[in-house]
């Protein structure tokens, strides 16, 4: 039977935790989990591997608490002969919880120092408790198949040399190093669901079927290799249906809806973590919302955690970031300009005569005598209209009538006189300032969009 150690090290070799790492950050909170990680790492690489304890305080538990904790820091740090670091960051209220938000902070600080002292790797404390804690909230939250695979042993820079011990292994042997370390009296609070599970529920599970944590750990590693399976498919069909943008990604819904509802759900899920970085806070019931936008007219739009939406346009349905447009008002010369706005190049030249025969779809010309200087290119506003042969048309129509993607409404340029819109870019002109034989002076205005 493998020693505790040996079973660390084989999950770190197993899962190439450190190949070709020289400096490692130790996430230390001085409790049981860390404590046992800097003893088995200092133990084993040693002389391979310099490490660097860092304990964040979060400020939210009693000051005698949190003094003896970095206490413990300094001690263990100088017992081991490592550097260490006690940061103190100010966690605010927030939507999501004080408990979530002080575990977001705590990730960022620690990706934050990793930079600042130019570490390879954060290992974490997280055990098998851990692994089957998270593995039964996620089922009980709804996070789906992807939820079940609880806490992956890495996610680059992290790693959870630990992941295969069970938290009264560690316990053990502490108590046969004579190692100490402190504990954490809001884990006695059952106002927390996860310490509900722990204190009431597991135990209970533990009577009806004592192998709880390896028959978790067969689960999860049979729905790994699902994930690992549908992961495959997933990306070559993703990369196929999607165009993106600077702050939003389309995705062919048609098509995507062709599908095994497995992918169309890992499609979507793969879109927001592309945008987001993770899936944090996304549970089953937003991609069921997303999905269901197959049903709903062209506009419809959900909001989702995290800043984000989705809006059904048309065929596709369009994720992105939420975010106020920018007004956009450029002075345009008549007698010869060239206006760069993003990927936009308009120019305008006045001259005596034009060939209406070789007009093309990038180009309009106005007679200069109908229009009202100064000229200037603006961006969409509330209430806009165009004037047409029959009246005023609201942009809103024009847009639909042209199938104009919403999240691209904003980017559209018009070219505009004091009396109004005259040429929505690339689209539609108003039905004004025509050439006649009258004409005198033409207005030429050429349009070209650089991908």
């Amino acid at each position: 039977m493998k020693t505790l150690i040996e079973k660390v090290k084989t999950t770190i070799e197993t899962n190439d935790m450190l190949q070709g790492v020289n400096k490692v950050i130790i996430a230390f909170s001085s409790g049981p989990d860390s404590v046992c990680l800097l003893d088995i790492l200092h133990r084993l690489y040693t002389d391979k591997i310099r490490f660097h304890l860092v304990y964040i305080n979060h400020g939210l538990r009693p000051k005698k608490y949190l003094n003896n904790e970095e206490k413990l820091t300094k001690t263990y740090a100088t017992r081991y002969h490592v550097d260490y670091s006690i940061i103190r960051v100010n966690v605010k209220k927030s939507k999501i919880g004080i408990e979530a938000a002080a575990r977001q902070m705590r990730y960022k600080t620690l990706l934050n120092h990793m930079k600042e002292i130019s570490a390879q790797r954060i290992a974490l404390g997280h055990n098998l408790d851990d692994v089957v804690e998270t593995f039964l909230m996620n089922l009980l939250r709804g996070s789906g198949a992807r939820g079940l695979l609880s806490i992956p042993p890495v996610r680059v820079p992290f790693i959870r040399p630990l992941m295969n011990l069970k938290k009264k292994e560690i316990l053990l042997f502490l108590s046969s190093k004579n190692l100490h370390y402190s504990s954490d009296e809001t884990n006695i609070h059952l106002n927390y669901r996860r310490n509900l599970l722990r204190s009431k529920i597991i135990p209970q599970l533990l009577k009806m079927n004592p192998d709880l944590h390896e028959t978790s750990r067969r689960e999860i590693e049979i729905l790994k290799q699902d994930d690992e399976y549908l992961e495959e498919r997933v990306e070559k069909v993703y990369e196929r249906l999607t165009k993106r943008g600077t702050h939003y990604i389309s995705l062919d819904l048609k098509s995507i809806l062709r599908y095994n509802s497995a992918v169309i759900k890992r499609v979507f899920m793969r879109a927001i973590k592309e945008l987001r970085g993770s899936l944090d806070s996304y549970e089953s019931k937003h991609f069921d919302s997303i999905i269901g936008l197959k049903l709903k007219e062209s506009g419809k739009v959900i909001d989702l955690p995290k800043g984000l939406y989705a809006r059904r346009e048309y065929g596709d349905v369009v994720i992105g970031f939420k975010r106020s447009a920018k007004l956009i008002k450029v002075p345009v010369e008549t007698e010869g300009d060239v206006v760069r706005y993003g990927n936009d190049i308009i120019k305008t030249r006045t001259v005596l005569r034009c060939d209406l025969k070789r007009l093309q779809p990038n180009r309009e010309v106005f007679d200069m005598d109908e229009l009202k200087a100064p000229l200037f290119i603006r961006n969409r506003r509330t209430r806009d209209f165009i004037q047409t042969k029959v009246g005023k048309k609201k942009m809103k129509k024009i847009y639909s009538e042209f199938k104009i993607p919403m999240h691209k409404r904003d980017d559209i340029l018009m070219l505009c006189d004091q009396k109004g819109i005259l040429w929505i870019l690339g689209i539609v002109r108003a039905f004004r300032g025509f050439i006649t034989k009258k004409t005198k002076r033409v207005l030429v205005v050429e349009f070209e969009r650089i991908d």
